[in-house]
């Protein structure tokens, strides 16, 4: 089975946009009433995660719950401006997150009734998209769904057309060739949204070499189900879910070519979640799976980091490697560091704190060992203490830099060099990289589910921006240190894992979507560049 994922899948911009309005609005009004004006955006994950967050959905301005002081929440779809008006007259206060393309399309709407005969606006008739477009173009409004519809109009001066932002751009295509033998001047605007285009010209573009299309999203989404229509029209077996347990049920031949798309309202992390259940049910998936799992849910990269790290420390300070000290900071690593503890996680940290105490006995006697315990102890304190997401990203570098360069220092007995600052400015700006690369990748979901991660608590522009400035700024630190006669030329040896912590910002920016365990490796993975680079060292300098 080969899988490729559709390069335009998930949230847009407009939906992404009236997600964070929503959020944001019940952070600033914790004690208010807060509904939205239908459902926010057509997705089941989206919404009970609102649910759970305690913002209702109403159907109608007239629902008894909308009172004075309540907020109302205008969705991705827009609204027609009476229904507003009606809203604020009654003192309930109205948040607007339409669509910026949603509202570009209102606003040639509301031009083009003043100079037209007839504004033609396609698309489905039932869309609440279509309703805030026909409540803006009053009785000069019509619409038309395909080419039929348009061609029982009446023939008149002048029409202007405009199509719903997620409408089929070849329907609309059909529509406007009708509708130029229906007048003497046709007004056509381009009205689609860019990234509707775009994923209806890749599905076509997927079909021709892919046999099977697992179409992601909500049943509601209208542009989710569009994509599964083009699918389906060019003979492709189309299966279409909204979450990873029904793909569980599919039956997909071993031998097809499957493409992966989702609609414009389908999170990035149930798309993740599908391409995870899809590649299981590979029958040679099992190995893959496992290592997958391993890798991306156990300490182990970033305790290869802190051991790599630890070497450097005593390069920089003139030391030779004591392969008791160097072991000690991997173990208190395995014990200290990596994703959030769970209880089947305790029983590592137990072995892994008892064996670091061990070997920080054999190191530096009773004050290696009390060290070792010491240290182990902040991160269960940590876990059970309730400490928030983005707090927890700056208390665990602060046990990082413990583990990784004060421990090994300590159990050697050694004194500390000024190259050595480098060095923690180092581990500071990977250590908060991965951090905030991983809370980059996953910053939808913590928006939904509420998760202050450190990217989100920085802010998404900021983050990225102060993320790339200490990564251009250390490197240039690094390369002068050597010839300044700061640091030893192990130095270099740290310049790789900035550029490869870079390009984790390309990703991110180009927006790829595939197994989330695969980018927590890749990104985790970077730390074992810098034992690698250790070793290299003690077999070529030492």
């Amino acid at each position: 089975m080969r899988i490729t994922i559709a390069r335009y899948a998930g949230f847009c911009f407009g939906v992404r946009r009236a997600i964070d309005i929503t959020f944001k609005v019940r952070q600033k009004n914790p004690r208010k009433k807060i509904y939205t004006l239908g459902q926010i955006i057509h997705n089941p994950q989206v919404i009970e995660a609102l649910k759970k967050r305690g913002i209702g959905i109403v159907h109608d301005i007239d629902d008894d719950r909308l009172k004075a002081g309540n907020i109302a929440i205008v969705r991705a779809h827009g609204i027609a401006p009476d229904k507003k008006q009606i809203l604020e007259e009654r003192g309930v206060e109205v948040i607007d997150a339409a669509c910026p393309m949603v509202l570009k399309v209102q606003s040639i709407i509301k031009k083009a009734s003043k100079n037209a005969d007839l504004v033609v606006i396609a698309g489905d008739k039932d869309h609440p998209e279509m309703d805030a477009h026909l409540g803006i173009a009053g009785e000069k409004g019509v619409a038309v769904e395909n080419a039929e519809d348009a061609q029982s109009l009446p023939r008149v001066r002048r029409i202007s057309v405009v199509a719903q932002t997620t409408f089929d751009v070849a329907i609309y295509r059909d529509i406007v060739s009708v509708l130029r033998e229906k007048c003497e001047v046709l007004d056509v605007a381009d009205t689609i949204c860019r990234s509707t285009v775009d994923r209806q010209s890749e599905v076509r573009d997927l079909a021709k070499d892919h046999d099977v299309f697992i179409v992601i999203g909500g049943k509601d989404s209208a542009n989710t189900k569009r994509l599964a229509e083009i699918a389906a029209k060019e003979n492709r077996q189309v299966i279409r879910v909204e979450d990873p347990q029904q793909l569980k049920d599919a039956t997909i031949p071993q031998a097809s070519q499957v493409a992966v798309i989702a609609g414009a309202s389908t999170p990035h992390w149930v798309i993740e979640e599908c391409i995870e259940v899809l590649k299981s049910t590979h029958t040679h998936a099992g190995i893959e799976n496992a290592v997958l799992n391993f890798l991306s849910a156990t300490p182990l990269l970033p305790s290869l980091g802190s051991l790599g790290v630890a070497m450097a420390s005593l390069v920089f300070c003139g030391q030779g490697y004591s392969w008791n000290a160097l072991l000690t900071v991997f173990f208190l690593a395995l014990a200290s560091t990596g994703p959030h503890r769970n209880l089947r996680q305790w029983p590592l940290w137990a072995v892994s704190t008892g064996v670091a105490t061990s070997l920080g006995l054999l190191s530096a006697g009773l004050t290696g060992g009390l060290l070792v315990i010491g240290i182990s102890l902040l991160r269960p304190l940590i876990d059970v203490g309730g400490v928030t997401d983005y707090l927890r990203s700056v208390s665990g570098l602060v046990i990082f830099l413990l583990i990784s360069i004060i421990t090994p220092l300590s159990l050697v007995g050694s004194s500390i060099a000024p190259g050595i600052f480098i060095l923690a400015a180092y581990t500071a700006t990977h250590y908060l990289g991965v951090e905030i690369l991983l809370g980059l990748k996953n910053m939808e979901r913590d928006a939904i589910i509420g998760r202050m991660s450190l990217a989100r608590y920085i802010h998404e522009e900021h983050s990225i921006m102060l993320l790339e400035y200490a990564i251009m700024g250390l490197a240039l630190v690094l390369f002068l240190s050597f010839p300044l006669k700061i640091a030893p030329a192990l130095a270099y040896g740290l310049l790789p894992p900035l550029f490869f912590l870079a390009k984790g910002i390309d990703f991110y920016h180009e927006q790829v979507i595939f197994d989330n365990r695969m980018y927590t490796i890749y990104i985790q993975s970077l730390w074992a560049i810098v034992p690698a680079m250790g070793l290299l060292w003690r077999f070529t300098m030492m």
